[in-house]
């Protein structure tokens, strides 16, 4: 009897908000619990790498393990230097080795439907040459969110930062709205890195994140060079509550950072104007 793979799933933490935090670990339990009943998946580990100024006191990581049950062993990795989203992810699959048959990054403010795991551990087992997969993004009411996203231009970015009716129009073939969100998307240029479902080997030969992206970009990155080599692929089957906001909407701090690592991946991957 083949034996089922295991999983490593990762969320990097920066002051969490507590309630969204209980429930992304609260779906994340059942999700696994789901693919385990079902058979696609074995032993299953949950890495936390706080990036806070300060460690978690006690009485918190006992709830979060009491949130996580039986179905996850839970790693609390803290880490106040905070070097930046993709290289506490990097620190996560680095801790976890070879034990990693699939590798989860997800943000700590997602809602896991019950069955998203067994879709995504499904999905690649249908299709052995995908090494990454992106799943539906939900937003607060239910309605899709943008997950796949082509190849992004100058023009617009500063739109999507600025907002408006312009922006929102721009942004539709930018977000790929304009294929069908029902079906399998492979080799969609770059997905977002809220939530990415890699083969551990896949993340292992793309050398992980980039850690000169303090925050933003690192997920463009690494999906951009994951789909160049026909890895990556859109799952609409595997359904993934997002709590998220974009970054013209957390102040100029967060403008900042956005536009560095635009300029970053621009220079790394090529200019595009409009």
């Amino acid at each position: 009897m083949t034996e089922a793979p295991t999983l490593v799933a990762s969320i990097v933490l920066h002051r969490p908000d507590e309630a969204l935090l209980d429930a992304a670990l609260r779906s994340l339990a059942a999700a696994v619990a789901h693919a385990r009943r079902a058979g696609a998946l074995g032993d299953a580990r949950l890495l936390l790498v706080d990036h806070s100024p300060a460690p978690q006191p006690a009485a918190t990581l006992g709830a979060w393990r009491a949130l996580c049950g039986d179905a996850l062993a839970l790693e609390y990795l803290s880490d106040p230097a905070n070097p930046g989203f993709g290289a506490g992810h990097n620190r996560a699959f680095a801790q976890a080795g070879m034990r990693a048959g699939y590798f989860l990054v997800a943000n700590p403010d997602l809602e896991f439907a019950a069955d998203s795991l067994t879709a995504g551990l499904g999905f690649l087992a249908a299709h052995p040459a995908r090494g990454l997969v992106a799943p539906a993004l939900l937003k607060d009411d239910g309605a899709l969110a943008p997950a796949c996203f082509r190849y992004p231009d100058v023009l617009t970015l500063a739109l999507r930062l600025a907002g408006g009716h312009i922006a929102e129009w721009r942004s539709r073939r930018y977000e790929c709205r304009d294929r069908d969100a029902a079906r399998p998307i492979f080799d969609p240029p770059v997905v977002s890195g809220c939530c990415m479902l890699f083969r551990g080997d896949c993340y292992a030969a793309l050398g992980g994140f980039d850690p000169g992206y303090f925050l933003y970009f690192e997920d463009f990155d690494l999906s951009w060079r994951a789909s160049r080599r026909g890895l990556s692929a859109y799952c609409p089957g595997m359904r993934v509550r997002h709590h998220g906001g974009g970054a013209g909407r957390k102040g100029l701090r967060h403008i900042r950072l956005f536009l560095r690592s635009a300029l970053r991946f621009f220079n790394t991957h090529g200019w595009r104007w409009f």
